[in-house]
């Protein structure tokens, strides 16, 4: 993650002023509180998360974590930030607000007076190959599994749409960069160790062995195929430019 964004602000010189982390977890605002910005907000959806990100070390009396969802209209209405930040929000987006994807970059430009950075996963292909298949199938299932628990997966969004969303809503897409993504039999196994502790809250005990093979089925098959890593789609970082005066040098909260 950090490579990611530090690639990013080696694009923007600092310092950044106002700094809005759009979706916060410990690693984006971890990195944030390294760099020289005025001010930083950070939004999470829950509570215990916030409380935990309060705590990190770095915070100053200017930063803050609030909780919100962004389909709250009214969520930072009025606060205009020099730099936001987005690192695979509107892939997240639809396990708290399905199908806001268009809506929330909305949101995000108009409370951006300078840089939004944009990080995203693009939506697995099709297979290509064995190792390409083992991954996909492997993607799948952990889908499959969040669905009959009642939970929402992550909603990769394609970098082609992002873009085009972005110039109809005025913003222009300034810089873009890809970095293909490299998956292992390691990958493959903490995907599944994963999924395997959620298979113990399943009620149907002969489904969750049923699922539990195919889970041992796959492992043998990653073992056989994935001990070189596959090169499977790639992430994007979008350097996208808000062109809006600022009103005030001060912290707008």
């Amino acid at each position: 993650m950090d490579q990611l964004l530090d690639q990013l602000a080696r694009r923007v010189p600092q310092p950044w002023g106002d700094v809005l982390d759009a979706g916060t977890g410990a690693s984006s605002w971890d990195w944030l509180l390294k760099q020289n910005c005025r001010s930083r907000t950070g939004i999470t959806a829950e509570e215990p998360r916030a409380e935990a990100l309060r705590r990190r070390p770095g915070m100053s009396s200017t930063d803050r974590v609030l909780v919100g969802l962004w389909q709250n209209p009214e969520l930072l209405a009025g606060s205009q930030f020099d730099l936001i930040l987005a690192d695979y929000l509107l892939g997240a987006c639809d396990r708290y607000a399905p199908h806001f994807q268009e809506e929330m970059l909305e949101r995000l430009i108009s409370r951006c007076r300078g840089w939004i950075f944009l990080i995203g996963l693009e939506p697995l292909p099709a297979p290509a190959n064995p190792g390409q298949q083992i991954l996909f199938e492997v993607a799948q299932l952990r889908d499959a599994v969040q669905l009959l628990l009642g939970n929402r997966p992550h909603r990769e969004i394609p970098q082609a749409w992002v873009e085009r969303h972005l110039t109809r809503l005025g913003a222009r897409v300034a810089w873009s960069e890809r970095y293909h993504n490299l998956y292992d039999e390691g990958w493959v196994e903490r995907e599944l160790a994963s999924l395997e502790l959620n298979l113990q809250l399943f009620e149907d005990g002969g489904l969750a062995q049923v699922l539990r093979r195919r889970c041992h089925a796959l492992r043998r098959r990653a073992a056989e195929h994935l001990r070189k890593a596959a090169s499977y789609s790639f992430d994007y970082l979008l350097g996208i430019s808000v062109e809006r005066p600022a009103t005030t040098d001060q912290p707008q909260h």
